[in-house]
């Protein structure tokens, strides 16, 4: 598979650019509620029965009657309400219902990924033996949301863990750099085979690492697999989520994936954790420990640090995701024929130790006999709202996971794509007497500006405009004007306006917030 001989600076034919999807509108019950039920009722009954019935005396008996009715009407119209919003991707609020409805097309929420880092193991001393320390090491450190746990596992060389193999110290050396960390801690589960169809193993500790699972069954290993969607039999199992992303085992019915034999010793491997706590910075973990060298009496103290940051950690796809993914999936129907299917697909692309696509654009090439070959522009989410060039681990997965995919004849070129950063300069003018609240004003201004650069609101090729920011300001009453400023690197596309071509995306670096008072 060539990531090479791609020119890079091509004038496109076209470009995928996803349909926006018209939002359903959340419906509510205004003049469905208590009180506007009581009106309405007392207004009807005045109008329809004003000869026979006219005492509206708050403690008259009637009263009481119809409040209650109106109780009744409020809380059926609230909850009909509530579950028609519920049964639409649009405008579910709860994630469990999501996740349902998730379930219900086939579509598999992203789940937690562990932060990986590389990492160095130093002795002070010469051996003239080997040093061999089983895996995985663990290594605590703290972070703002408590105590999380780093495992170290050998390295193969393209810093790729190889589990189930002890790292080596080599003798006559001080260290190895050989070593690659992984966010989350590992745990053993397990059950006996049952011999009933579609058996399941609930795992006691969650969140659950993405592909993180490993499963024998009488120390024979099973395969995981999406679907049983084979007749015959196999070793094979499924893995199924909740919102919380704990995960249960599912085996077969001996149609469609295999049985464990009654009595079998199911034994399960998994990790936990996930997130950006573990994208811990260079060198802040130094973390030192002994081990026991065959032959000697002594210990050797082993000093392990990070000599690179910790890198693509993610808690796992949460409701606002599932509801921007899922119709989406829906559209390319597992397919990638189109500029939007590949976009689609390569977007939505995860791997265990290489990161996770944040963004792409698929560009159709208007190069010479090019019809048949495609420029995807790719970059690596770093957390929530930030992106980096991809991992070459990353392309050469998306690569391959794209040719079981795409058509024939399709020549698919990946590539970076470029981050425009841009530090926002924000100019906000307010009577004086608010300076006494200017810090109150200024996490408001942050929230909004923060909002206004939610990557989800951003794509390849967009131009910042500062009217456009402004507007995000201008709901908030006691400012009186606001002017904003972008700086890049080049100034000529600095100013009121940053544009970016169709491989570019703009994200902001710094945001300076200064307050004028008059």
């Amino acid at each position: 598979m060539a990531l090479e001989n791609c020119p890079f600076d091509i004038t496109p034919y076209d470009q995928s650019s996803l349909v926006k999807i018209p939002k359903l509108a959340n419906l509510n019950y205004t003049n469905q509620d208590f009180w506007s039920m009581k009106s309405r009722l007392v207004d009807f009954i005045k109008e329809k029965f004003s000869d026979s019935f006219n005492d509206f005396v708050e403690s008259d008996l009637a009263i009481m009657l119809i409040e209650n009715w109106a109780f009744i009407a409020d809380t059926l119209s609230f909850k009909m309400d509530q579950i028609a919003n519920e049964i639409f991707i649009d405008t579910v609020s709860e994630v469990d219902n999501a996740f349902r409805l998730a379930m219900l097309v086939g579509f598999k929420p992203q789940p937690p990924i562990g932060a990986r880092s590389l990492w160095s193991a130093n002795i002070s001393n010469l051996l003239e033996t080997n040093l061999e320390i089983e895996t995985p090491v663990s290594i605590p450190i703290d972070t703002e949301v408590g105590p999380r746990f780093i495992e170290l596992y050998a390295a193969d060389n393209n810093n790729q863990p190889i589990f189930g193999q002890s790292i080596y110290i080599q003798s006559g050396t001080f260290l190895t750099t050989s070593i690659v960390g992984l966010e989350g801690r590992t745990y053993l589960g397990g059950s006996v085979g049952t011999g009933e169809p579609n058996q399941f193993v609930a795992l006691s500790n969650f969140p659950v690492i993405f592909n993180s699972i490993k499963v024998t069954v009488d120390g024979n290993e099973w395969t995981q697999v999406d679907y049983f969607t084979d007749s015959q039999p196999r070793r094979e199992f499924r893995v199924e989520y909740s919102p919380s992303y704990a995960a249960f085992v599912i085996f077969g019915n001996n149609r469609a994936g295999q049985i464990p034999a009654v009595g079998a010793q199911i034994d399960i491997t998994y990790r936990v954790g996930g997130g950006v706590a573990g994208n811990i910075v260079t060198g802040a973990a130094d973390f030192q420990t002994n081990f026991i060298v065959p032959g000697f009496s002594f210990s050797v103290p082993v000093t392990f640090r990070n000599f690179t940051k910790g890198e693509f950690g993610y808690a796992g796809d949460t409701l606002e995701d599932i509801k921007r993914k899922l119709p989406y999936w829906l559209r390319t129907q597992d397919r990638t024929v189109s500029g939007d299917d590949i976009e689609i697909f390569a977007g939505q692309f995860a791997t265990e130790f290489n990161g996770q696509v944040g963004k792409a654009k698929a560009i159709l090439r208007n190069y010479g006999c090019a019809a048949n070959v495609i420029d995807l522009y790719v970059l690596a989410r770093e957390d929530a709202d930030n992106l980096v060039s991809p991992d070459n681990g990353l392309k050469v997965e998306l690569q391959g996971a794209l040719q079981d995919k795409k058509m024939l004849t399709d020549l698919i070129c990946i590539k970076d794509g470029v981050v425009v950063e841009v530090d926002v300069l924000v100019d906000i003018t307010m009577n004086k007497f608010y300076r006494k609240f200017e810090e109150e004003f200024r996490e408001r201004a942050i929230r909004r500006i923060n909002g206004f650069f939610l990557l989800n609101n951003w794509d390849y090729g967009k131009t910042l405009k500062s009217v456009d920011l402004i507007k995000q300001l201008a709901d908030v009453p006691e400012i009186t004007s606001t002017d904003v400023h972008f700086q890049t690197t080049s100034e000529q596309n600095s100013g009121e306006v940053v544009t970016t071509k169709f491989y570019e995306i703009i994200r902001p670096t710094n945001i300076t917030i200064t307050f004028v008072y008059e």
